[in-house]
């Protein structure tokens, strides 16, 4: 009787150190994945888009995949450019479907009023953030091969780091656009406000301005739509947070820029 007791014990201490290993190794697995997978919860999202009914994030089964591979730090590359490429387009498409749709007639043609909706393309003008905002515009101009193209440079002053705006060139008639404003991420939001601030500028309406990024944190979402209530901002994920941990930053998907362009080395 002692000895099956025994038996008993020994297994059961077995199977204990076994649980503890595979619970360790599941909280490791965790910390690895953390700094790629920090989204706010759905609720949380909720809650947080019935204070800024302006911002859209898309579907979470709809680019879940394409995020999970752009945020991993070991993607190379030629794959890191190609689903960034692909949710580009999906937020670019995203973005087309929230501006304001014009009646395009086509003479000629008798067909349905909803079969001749479009848009005129040269409504349009994508205004590039350079330069991890440049990765945007080889989809754009596939989207909207029609389009006018504008850039802003926006750059931390050395000293106090705030943002500056160092350059600006947009199209004579960009107050007639609805214009589409890229950029890889909004962290503190100061890049983006000034970037705003140029196009108010030159006479664009908040209301004619999207702003376009892979992934957000609510900091930086709180302060552009606090100042800017009217102007859209679709994105693919909100963070809770921007931190630095391990030079990867919160929303984190590295140096998007240096990622996209090639120009850091692949470990």
């Amino acid at each position: 009787m002692i000895l099956i007791n025994s038996k008993i014990v020994k297994a059961g201490l077995i199977g204990l150190i076994g649980l503890t290993l595979i619970t360790q190794q599941q909280q490791n697995r965790f910390k690895c994945a953390a700094p790629y997978f920090s989204f706010i919860s759905h609720t949380e999202l909720q809650q947080f888009r019935l204070r800024f009914p302006s911002l859209y994030v898309l579907d979470k089964f709809q680019v879940e995949h394409i995020l999970s591979v752009i945020r991993n730090k070991t993607t190379q590359t030629k794959h890191f450019r190609l689903y960034s490429d692909r949710l580009i387009r999906l937020l670019l498409e995203k973005a087309v479907s929230e501006h304001i749709k014009k009646m395009s007639p086509q003479d000629g043609q008798q067909t349905l009023q909803q079969q001749v909706l479009s848009f005129e393309q040269n409504q349009f003008c994508v205004v590039v953030m350079i330069r991890s905002g440049n990765a945007f515009l080889g989809e754009a101009l596939k989207v909207l091969p029609g389009t006018s193209v504008g850039f802003i440079l926006v750059q931390e002053h050395p000293q106090t780091k705030d943002p500056q705006l160092i350059y600006c060139k947009l199209p004579d008639d960009v107050d007639q656009k609805q214009v589409i404003l890229t950029d890889a991420m909004i962290t503190t939001g100061g890049r983006i406000t000034t970037a705003i601030k140029a196009l108010l500028s030159h006479g664009v309406n908040q209301d004619n301005i999207t702003a376009v990024n892979i992934v957000s944190c609510e900091k930086g979402l709180s302060k552009v739509l606090h100042q800017f209530p009217k102007v859209k901002v679709i994105t693919a994920g909100v963070d809770h947070a921007l931190n630095t941990i391990q030079d990867l930053r919160f929303p984190g998907v590295g140096d998007f820029g240096d990622r996209y362009f090639g120009t850091v080395d692949q470990k």
